[in-house]
């Protein structure tokens, strides 16, 4: 698809490893799918949303329907394995994972937890509870949960409300004046037949109808409408030529991209509006968050009394 298209036309190291062993497979194969069907799919903007509507929507008219209850879905030594068992681990992997088709994902999540239930249950049998090593990454786990928690808890105790309407403000400080226009295109593979629409146009076609009829990119569906875009985010060529035509014209010359000719129509120029902070919450608290425990870390450090040595054990001068 082309960028035309894409609406913009343009110690613990063990310890963790041993967790993360028994789950490398399965995860790893759960993975591969979604990134496979990311590859085909594109990047999702809204002309690929609208190429794809049709075959998503016969894929989940396709999806076995879920019958209500919990029942069993698999047993390992005579222990039940219930279909919330595998729901439950499911809900651990990531979002990108869990947005893939369940009847994909709950084969691959159930070979997992029948692996966990397998490899459990050969560790239970070796008792190895006071093993010295498990008890070392024990200890190791717990005091790494430890620190998780506390630290989770003072920044939280650092976000407010009033914090973030500040950092809000000062976002809006730091938009630029970028404009964007409003586009519509038909996407055409001669420059002869993108004449002929312009000839079309001029004799009073309608720029949707025809954009429907004959444009060959996605975009067809919704009349050829490509949305706001800023120039940076198109193709050179189309930029140029789409910022150059007033409101309510199209250009009167077909334009020529990799991508094949493009007869544009320009509805509307505006400047970019400014994010509501509905929007911009989440990303606003993420960096919050972060600047928050940056001023902890650095707090506590100076309130500790820390001394370095070097790789031979000399001392090291503090900075």
């Amino acid at each position: 698809m082309s960028n035309i298209e894409n609406k913009c036309c343009k110690g613990k190291g063990k310890l963790f490893s041993i967790i993360a062993v028994v789950g490398v497979l399965a995860v790893s194969a759960i993975f591969l799918t979604a990134n496979n069907e990311a590859a085909i799919g594109g990047k999702g903007d809204k002309a690929d949303k609208a190429a794809a509507a049709a075959p998503a929507a016969a894929t989940e008219a396709e999806q076995p329907s879920i019958k209500l209850g919990n029942p069993t879905v698999a047993s390992v030594n005579g222990e039940e394995i219930k279909r919330s068992d595998v729901f439950n681990f499911i809900s651990t992997l990531p979002e990108q994972v869990r947005q893939m088709p369940i009847q994909n994902l709950f084969p691959l999540a159930l070979e997992q937890v029948i692996n966990n239930k397998v490899v459990g249950s050969k560790a239970v049998d070796a008792k190895l509870e006071a093993d010295p090593e498990v008890s070392q990454l024990v200890e190791q786990a717990k005091g790494q949960i430890i620190r998780n928690v506390f630290v989770e808890r003072q920044v939280t105790e650092g976000i407010s409300q009033k914090k973030l309407l500040k950092a809000y403000e000062e976002l809006l400080t730091t938009v630029a004046d970028i404009q964007e226009t409003h586009a519509r295109h038909i996407l055409l593979d001669s420059e002869e037949k993108a004449r002929d629409v312009i000839n079309k146009l001029d004799g009073g076609a309608k720029f949707e109808d025809l954009a429907k009829e004959i444009s060959t990119g996605p975009s067809k569906e919704n009349g050829g409408d490509l949305g706001y875009f800023a120039k940076n985010e198109m193709v050179p060529e189309f930029a140029d030529a789409a910022f150059a035509i007033d409101p309510g014209k199209y250009g009167k010359d077909p334009v020529k991209t990799q991508f094949g000719w493009h007869v544009i129509k320009v509805e509307d120029r505006r400047k970019r509006p400014e994010p509501k902070f509905e929007d911009v919450k989440v990303q606003l608290e993420q960096q919050l968050r972060q600047q928050i425990l940056t001023d902890l870390i650095g707090k506590w450090q100076k309130e500790a009394k820390i001394q370095k040595f070097d790789i031979n054990g000399e001392p090291v001068k503090a900075n």
